[in-house]
């Protein structure tokens, strides 16, 4: 079951709820959850009544939620997510989010009081990046706490990471902008952080790499098929539970990415020999054609 957000941590701690809890255990012969974007800090917060997973009785919370899945005979992961510059001060305590660059990424942030448009973020210190890595550590350690059995890193379009990939918002000069290599460098810090917590085959990744709308100005470009492929190389070698892929939703034509309109899944399996996760909504026959097309590669 892939990840769904249901805003329904509604309280000033964003702690889980027991409509949560109820929720999930419905849900627990889909097999293995994926569970809501849940933030790893203060800072990654970008969306109203959305749990975090920073605090002991955030733990708490989800412990209730995870026993209850686990009762009914099912595996849930806890998918730990960074809005960074996607989010707005109004749920900052007025403080401008964060980002790899000072770049409004020309998006929206659901506050207390609707959608408002995003701001010019403030651009992270290497120091504040390095903290963010650890923040994610702790997040996956709190996820083990509270009794997941795994752990999948958010990084779709919008989201803190992707920002980083991105030429359109990553400006940096230092270690993690400019090349194809430092910008994905966070990729691989936070990965590392969290499998020294969960170890390689219980931590995943999810990308959309070819989203469109709904994203600002974080969308593919020009380097878009080289970075992923660079990415999935190098994932290679990670043993990971899963690498999560979204596939695309509009016509890819006209844009820097055409060329992955059709065979999109097999242009993924053709850089990545690991377990894949597709996603699209896929009908019993549009599965069962991915899957012939893969196995053909």
């Amino acid at each position: 079951m892939a990840s769904l957000t249901r805003a329904r941590a509604t309280n000033p701690g964003l702690v889980p709820t027991a409509m949560m809890a109820e929720y999930y255990a419905q849900r627990a012969s889909a097999g293995l959850i994926l569970s809501e974007g849940t933030w790893v800090n203060p800072q990654s917060i970008g969306f109203i009544n959305v749990p975090g997973i920073y605090t002991q009785e955030q733990v708490e919370g989800w412990k209730t939620i995870t026993k209850a899945v686990h009762d009914n005979g099912g595996l849930i992961f806890s998918q730990l997510g960074h809005i960074g510059a996607g989010a707005h001060p109004d749920l900052q305590n007025g403080e401008l989010p964060v980002g790899p660059s000072a770049v409004n990424i020309q998006s929206q942030s659901f506050t207390p009081e609707g959608f408002k448009d995003t701001v010019t973020p403030h651009e992270m210190t290497v120091v504040e990046i390095h903290k963010t890595i650890q923040d994610y550590k702790q997040a996956a350690q709190n996820a083990k706490d509270a009794g997941f059995d795994g752990v999948e890193v958010h990084a779709i379009a919008g989201m803190l990471i992707p920002q980083f990939l991105s030429t359109a918002t990553n400006k940096r000069t230092d270690e993690y902008g400019g090349s194809i290599e430092n910008r994905s460098r966070i990729v691989f810090e936070i990965l590392d952080a969290i499998i020294g917590v969960w170890g390689n085959t219980r931590v995943a990744i999810k990308f959309s790499p070819v989203m469109l709308t709904n994203v600002g100005i974080v969308k593919p470009d020009e380097e878009t098929i080289a970075l992923f492929k660079y990415i999935l190389n190098r994932l290679d070698h990670y043993n990971l539970a899963f690498v999560h892929i979204v596939g695309p939703s509009e016509d890819l034509s006209g844009t820097p990415v055409e060329e992955l309109q059709e065979n999109y899944f097999a242009h993924f399996r053709n850089n990545y020999s690991g377990r894949i996760l597709a996603n699209l909504g896929f009908s019993k026959e549009s599965a069962n054609a991915i899957l012939k097309e893969v196995m053909r590669i």
